[in-house]
């Protein structure tokens, strides 16, 4: 607690007389960032009635994010957990809630592990994404499942400019890390496409403290994704995405021989948008997302967990005027699992109906949606979300938000051999948030959230309950060529029922903090971050915990040309030394990555 307080006072006395010493300069408002995420439709974020962060590929590549976790882990209320650097199991956080309380979609399309509920968000290299939303509170009204703590939407790469414009990166690091990526975008008059190939090796840390374990843990990964579509007319337009994810992963056991264990993400997605009349927009989409899991020792496999996700997704957006706009859409999906293990179940459907209005009287914007959701293992379950938000002028804004959502039992909680139950009914979560925003000289969010979440599933049954409060803060602002970002999440993620009543969750920070900031002057950008957590506990008693930690990067980038540049990294710089999990089984801890160093080549056709 003493470290993360330091940190924070830190934080704010270095950027505040840099700020100041800046202000001589021409204060530039941040550009419009829009979302699709909060509520399916396209929008301005800071007029979104909640939470939600954007991060571009511009953002990417100016900070040269190695791993979708280090992204994530900037946005406010977001942390996660990992058993040893690149390509080892991670699980991401969202306002204290658990991994499987997350709802990641790639192009629109759902992801994850139905046996498991998790995604392995390890293996979703960073060099096909272009853009990365983040909506944070309950949206189990417009998608369904899992979105308890929050949605994450990933979109892959996609080029906006005419012609013909390769693009290119190899990037070398430490633990003799090599990472390519090539792709083209390609856009003519009505058509557009997107190509990108890209491959990653490593030799890797010793991912544990096992003293019988001391060998490397390394860790390949190949991708390829694929974008395109056509506008036929002004009323109709058809597109289609692809995402291969294939990696493989070594790591330490005290109870295998060499074990490593191939994993495989794919994404398919078709879509036709007809517009019959001005003010009536019908969308239709196929999906289809395939997460398979096969483990093995000394050469030989010991398992294997194949899961796919086929999806219909039906929307009509009904744009009355400006001012006023319905949403009304249904869609299906079905899970199935083809594994070793034998599930009583393998497969089960669930069909969702939605409607949502949004609707816009100068100063008081209202958003309200409801979902009905008919699955065949628990049958109907409904939820919903209301909010309204009140504009002070143009700059600075209000809003207060009620939202229900839930949970499914995944395949593991109700079919899983020996330990499973077939009666489990979904977790449920009530959220009450207020927020306000303001922009101008200054982009600044602020929200406060207070969630409870009932029938939460532990050992079999559902008899765990949670109770999560918090505020979270977000500044930014351009000046000159001086740029600067800082959030602040407190959060007291809560037990509330039995023997732990008031504990705080395991595996749960209570305070989290970011800040970076960037200065270019001609070719040359100079960049840092920090990044900080408060301790987490080990276990639900809160007899021990994880220390709190603070790493440091900086960054540095030369553009020789406007479509070459060099770029480096040092991060954590310190070599802060902490651990995120912890095995109490057989008492050992997994590592986190020391001081690393990158060195980065990048090309782009302008």
């Amino acid at each position: 607690m003493h470290s993360f307080s330091k940190t924070l006072i830190g934080s704010l006395f270095v950027l505040s007389p840099l700020s100041a010493a800046m202000a001589a300069d021409q204060v530039h408002q941040l550009p419009v960032i829009t979302n699709t995420v909060a509520n399916i439709v396209e929008q301005d974020s800071q007029k979104t009635l909640a939470a939600v962060t954007v991060i571009n590929r511009e953002e990417i590549e100016r900070k040269q994010f190695t791993s979708l976790q280090e992204l994530l882990r900037t946005v406010p209320g977001v942390t996660y957990t990992n058993s040893g650097g690149l390509g080892q199991p991670t699980s991401i956080s969202i306002r204290g809630t658990g991994s499987t309380a997350v709802l990641v979609l790639v192009d629109g399309q759902k992801l994850g592990s139905a046996t498991s509920g998790q995604t392995s968000f390890e293996h979703l290299p960073v060099d096909q994404i272009e853009r990365v939303e983040v909506v944070k509170g309950p949206r189990s009204s417009l998608y369904g499942s899992e979105a308890v703590g929050g949605v994450i939407q990933i979109f892959t790469r996609k080029g906006t400019q005419n012609g013909v414009k390769p693009f290119a990166s190899l990037k070398y690091g430490s633990h003799e890390t090599y990472d390519a990526n090539v792709g083209v975008n390609i856009r003519q008059d009505n058509s557009w496409a997107t190509l990108s190939l890209a491959g990653l090796k490593t030799q890797g840390l010793d991912v544990t403290t096992l003293p019988t374990e001391t060998d490397k843990d390394g860790y390949e990964n190949y991708s390829a994704s694929i974008k395109a579509g056509h506008q036929f007319n002004d009323q109709f337009a058809a597109d289609f995405n692809v995402l291969y994810v294939n990696g493989e992963t070594n790591y330490d056991s005290p109870y295998n021989l060499n074990p490593y264990n191939k994993v495989e993400q794919n994404v398919y997605g078709v879509g036709f948008s007809y517009s019959p009349v001005d003010l009536w927009k019908t969308q239709l989409k196929f999906g289809r997302s395939e997460d398979k899991y096969e483990t093995f020792s000394a050469d030989k496999s010991t398992g294997v967990f194949d899961t796919t996700k086929d999806s219909i997704s039906w929307l009509n957006t009904l744009s009355f005027n400006a001012n006023n706009t319905l949403l009304v859409g249904v869609d299906y999906l079905n899970d199935q699992v083809d594994s070793t293990t034998n599930y009583d179940e393998k497969e089960r459907d669930n069909v969702g109906y939605y409607a949502q209005y949004l609707g816009d009287f100068g100063r008081v914007n209202l958003q309200a949606a409801i979902r009905l959701d008919d699955n065949e293992q628990f049958g109907d379950h409904t939820t919903g979300n209301a909010a309204v938000g009140y504009s002070f002028n143009d700059n600075y804004s209000t809003f207060v938000s009620y939202g229900t959502a839930f949970r499914s039992p995944t395949f593991n909680d109700l079919y899983y051999p020996g330990w499973s139950n077939p009666n489990l009914v979904p977790e449920e979560s009530e959220n009450i948030e207020i927020g306000f925003k303001g922009s101008q000289w200054l982009n600044w969010s602020v929200s406060a959230f207070h969630n409870e979440i009932d029938n939460m599933i532990s050992g079999g049954t559902n008899i765990a309950k949670a109770k999560i409060k918090g505020v979270e803060a977000e500044f930014g602002q351009s000046l000159g060529n001086f740029t600067w970002n800082l959030n602040y999440t407190y959060q007291e993620p809560e037990y509330n029922s039995g023997a732990t009543k008031g504990n705080q969750i395991a595996g749960r920070a209570g305070q989290l903090l970011n800040v970076s900031a960037d200065y270019t002057m001609d070719k040359w950008t100079l960049g840092g971050s920090v990044h900080a957590e408060d301790q987490r506990y080990k276990d639900a008693a809160n007899t021990t915990s994880f220390g709190s930690f603070a790493t440091a990067d900086v960054r540095l980038t030369y553009q020789a040309t406007p479509e070459f540049s060099v770029q480096a990294k040092l991060a954590n710089m310190f070599d802060k030394e902490y651990y995120t999990v912890y095995d109490s089984f057989d008492d050992y801890y997994y590592r986190q990555d020391g001081r690393t160093a990158w060195l980065t080549l990048r090309y782009a056709m302008k």
